[in-house]
């Protein structure tokens, strides 16, 4: 498993086409957080979409803007489907905005813990094209 620290997340490279984004604690994600987050997602698989799954540490959360950018067309071109983890009612209203009002144009669904997220997230590998 390969790890990358960016600023505002950890970004770890799991098997099976799987890559886990974890917001840190007290950190409010920006587009430009998401944009580096997708680049170093981008350069790392070589231009192979990914199945995302996002955790966010405490106190932590994106700004509507970073909202909207990660449900737009770039997340689009670099993820397949997305896995949000919540972990208290706060996050999860703020990832029910991201599915119900952003609106991703891919999958996207929440889970209570990581297990169950993967499992989700393996049912969605058909959406990514093989090399």
């Amino acid at each position: 498993m390969k790890t990358i620290e960016l600023p505002g997340c950890t970004v770890s490279f799991l098997e099976d086409d799987v890559v886990h984004a974890h917001f840190i604690d007290g950190h409010t994600g920006s587009v430009d957080d998401v944009k580096a987050l997708f680049n170093t997602i981008e350069a790392e698989r070589g231009g192979r979409k990914a199945l995302l799954m996002v955790s966010v540490g405490n106190g932590a959360s994106l700004t509507n803007e970073a909202r909207a950018y990660a449900s737009g067309k770039q997340g689009d071109h670099v993820i397949a489907a997305d896995a949000i983890i919540v972990r208290d009612f706060g996050h999860q209203l703020s990832a029910n905005a991201f599915v119900r009002y952003n609106r991703p144009g891919r999958p996207a669904q929440l889970f209570p813990d990581k297990e169950s997220a993967v499992r989700w997230l393996l049912t969605q590998r058909d959406r990514i094209q093989q090399p």
